[in-house]
């Protein structure tokens, strides 16, 4: 919750709680397989971490302005650093480290399951590749003002472009294209094991779905 500075827990049957405080303004969300919930918080630079039983911690230290955050299969927090331009790791034992730089106000991260980090540059207009040894190029372009990210299980990216509403595919060989078209302003982004890809539009209210023939 942005503006109280804590999370939310809803249960199946619509039970809702505040499970745990957090930084100032947390605007990420992960969760490991033991439960924990982590947000990075752009006010405050760092990531919090609260148990599934409620306490809540400071894991770490961030670049500046971290707008968004995922997870390894260890238990490695990412966070792409929105105004200093970089990617954060933090270790699970709160060690912080820049992992390595990006291009231009970076909104959004994912990874793959070789631990290689991609980040979606807003103003740049392009895609960041990150290895686990700090390695960073850009694997691809986008259209305009590119906000979500995902991956699919051949290492495929889709970007949703929140200026040119529509979404951006890149190869793992960095090859770019056009997808298709979306609603107004698409800011989020998922995939489903059949290759749909779907898109939450801002401006528009509405969910765009794209089939894998486009």
């Amino acid at each position: 919750n942005l503006l109280s500075n804590n999370v939310s827990k809803i249960t199946p049957a619509g039970v809702s709680t505040i499970l745990g405080t957090t930084g100032g303004n947390p605007y990420g969300i992960a969760i490991d397989s033991a439960g924990n919930i982590y947000t990075s918080n752009v006010n405050s630079n760092n990531v919090s971490k609260i148990t599934p039983a409620g306490v809540s911690t400071i894991l770490g230290t961030t670049g500046t302005h971290p707008y968004s955050i995922t997870i390894d299969s260890a238990g490695n927090i990412y966070t792409a650093n929105y105004s200093s331009n970089n990617v954060t790791k933090i270790t699970p034992a709160g060690v912080s480290s820049i992992l390595g730089t990006t291009g231009s106000y970076p909104y959004s991260i994912t990874r793959d399951s070789v631990g290689n980090v991609y980040v979606a540059n807003s103003s740049s207009a392009n895609v960041t590749k990150i290895t686990p040894a700090g390695v960073s190029t850009i694997l691809g372009t986008t259209g305009t003002y590119p906000k979500g990210i995902t991956i699919d299980s051949a290492g495929n990216i889709y970007i949703a472009n929140s200026g040119s509403n529509n979404v951006s595919k890149i190869t793992p060989a960095g090859v770019s294209s056009i997808i298709g078209t979306t609603g107004s302003t698409p800011y989020s982004i998922t995939i489903d094991p059949a290759g749909n890809v779907y898109t939450a539009n801002y401006n528009s209210n509405n969910f765009t779905k794209i089939t894998p023939a486009g």
